[in-house]
């Protein structure tokens, strides 16, 4: 999907997925490494296929930590935010990860928005 410089920010539903390592997660080796994180990357691809990634990637100094940006056009669109973020994930609906949603509200953006 093609983004819209034409959007206003303010007429979509942002949200950050903090991700950690779950209950499912392995103790022994890099999460990064382990089969099932391919899940996640998969996921991820998906959003931005449908133009919904802003951005994601590993948080500095803390290991099996990651954030991600989603914007969904559409104001009220946050319960199918947070379907996405646990049940499209397998690696989260698996216990793999954890995810903890929070609903921003972006009154400026310098980037394209979805259209």
């Amino acid at each position: 999907m093609a983004r819209d410089d034409s959007v206003d920010p303010r007429d979509c539903t942002w949200v950050a997925l903090f991700h950690e390592p779950g209950p499912g997660a392995p103790r022994d080796e890099t999460l990064y490494q382990h089969p099932a994180f391919a899940q996640h990357l998969a996921f991820l691809e998906r959003m931005q296929q449908r133009g919904l990634l802003v951005a994601a990637g590993p948080i500095a100094g803390t290991p099996g930590e990651g954030m991600t940006i989603l914007c969904l056009p559409g104001v009220d669109r946050l319960q199918e935010a947070a379907r996405l973020a646990t049940e499209d994930d397998p690696s989260v609906a698996s216990g793999f990860l954890t995810v903890t949603l929070r609903p921003w509200k972006v009154l400026l953006s310098g980037a394209p928005v979805p259209g």
